[in-house]
């Protein structure tokens, strides 16, 4: 079976998709990645099909830049959605094409391939990373709760739907139905039931299958410093930020809180991205900067982990089982921080704006320090990783296909 998976974003917007197409691959299914050109060195170290789609640009970078630009979180979010739609509807010629060579269509979480399989009639399935967008009407709940959610929904509509429908009129579809992006026959869902249980109001389509997770390819090898730093004291916390992290005011402030709280706090640290401003700061020998790093490598040789509560992120930690705490900068990182919270694998998020040395300082040795978040995070972290997520969702997708061949 042809099996196009395309999608816009980061790495870890991509990065649970090369584990399908490898479990796919592995069931004798012929996936193609499409997505920016700048991954391709990432997909074909897989020995996966690549495809390109759309501009050659680095999104999670244009994402970080506009956001920083903007007055607030709520106008950063707007532009980024805005900048993000244009990257899908340039993205669709590219699309189209490929997808007149396929058999079933994977509409991604950032809804790249729902036009195009509804242009040319595919089957598909969808996925969807953020469990807390599906609908879950509950009649008991009380009227102002149900407003509220209305309310949510309203602007969600206004936010998601409208500019997909703009850009559905512009190649000639209708307005999307009642089911939006997601696949009216299976919506997958690649989480922990232990980390985000199904809601027992969902429909059946909504499937909870377990991570995703993709081992570190194969060709990866860690550069010598990196070996020697590991080699010379315990394990490391590692911080990364992503695409938050990057050049500007913004991110000089925020490289400098963390120097000052790592020296303050004592640890080993090894700092992801902020290439710029660190190049500039006087970093003493406990913390070591550092380029792209796979973290399915990396996070098993840490002692904590602080991330930026990007879906990707959030399940590398709770994956390599050591405590994490995110500094979430917008929408979806807000609930990761909290959820780790709840599970008792972390302390509370520290969110970017109040982002200070002392509260931060005090982070870093409860995470290195605290014996029950340890034992919880390393519990975790063993049922996660003997869940087989992949394996459940590739029998999901060829259970959809084998209908639709069958109409």
């Amino acid at each position: 079976m042809r099996i196009l998976m395309p999608t816009i974003g980061t790495r870890g917007d991509l990065q649970p998709y090369v584990a399908l197409a490898l479990g796919l691959q592995a069931r004798g299914h012929r996936p193609t990645l499409a997505t920016h050109p700048l991954f391709r060195s990432l997909v074909e170290s897989y020995c996966l099909d690549f495809a390109p789609i759309g501009p050659d640009i680095d999104l999670g970078r244009e994402v970080a830049i506009i956001r920083g630009r903007s007055p607030n979180w709520v106008a950063g979010f707007l532009r980024v959605m805005r900048f993000t739609f244009s990257m899908l509807e340039q993205a669709y010629p590219d699309l189209l094409a490929l997808a007149r060579q396929t058999d079933l269509m994977v509409v991604s979480h950032t809804a790249a391939g729902s036009i195009e399989a509804d242009a040319l009639d595919l089957p598909r399935v969808s996925v969807t990373l953020m469990p807390q967008a599906i609908p879950a009407p509950d009649p008991q709940a009380p009227l102002w709760k149900r407003a509220l959610g209305g309310l949510a929904g309203a602007g969600m509509g206004l936010v998601m739907t409208r500019p997909l429908n703009q850009i559905r009129q512009k190649v000639g579809l209708p307005p999307m139905g009642q089911t939006g992006i997601t696949s009216p026959s299976l919506n997958l869902i690649p989480l922990s039931p232990l980390v985000s249980p199904p809601d027992p109001r969902w429909e059946p389509r909504h499937r909870v299958t377990g991570y995703w997770f993709a081992p570190a390819p194969e060709s990866w090898t860690p550069p010598d410093d990196l070996a020697r730093f590991l080699e010379a004291g315990p394990p490391p916390v590692v911080v990364s930020l992503g695409a938050m992290a990057i050049s500007g005011n913004d991110a000089r402030e925020a490289a400098e809180v963390f120097v000052r709280a790592i020296q303050q706090a004592g640890v080993r640290a090894i700092l992801q991205g902020w290439e710029e401003p660190l190049s500039t700061i006087s970093l003493p020998e406990s913390i070591l900067p550092a380029g792209s790093i796979p973290h399915e490598w990396l996070l098993p040789r840490a002692s904590a982990f602080i991330h930026h509560g990007g879906f990707g992120s959030t399940s590398a930690g709770l994956r390599a089982g050591i405590p994490s705490m995110a500094v979430p900068h917008i929408i979806d990182q807000f609930l990761w921080g909290n959820k780790l919270h709840e599970l008792g694998v972390g302390p509370k998020p520290i969110p970017r704006g109040k982002l200070k040395v002392e509260p931060l300082a005090a982070a870093l040795r409860e995470l290195v320090d605290n014996p029950e978040m340890k034992a919880r995070s390393a519990e975790l972290g063993e049922a996660v990783r003997g869940e087989n997520g992949v394996e459940a969702a590739v029998g999901l997708i060829e259970g959809v296909f084998q209908k639709a061949s069958h109409v």
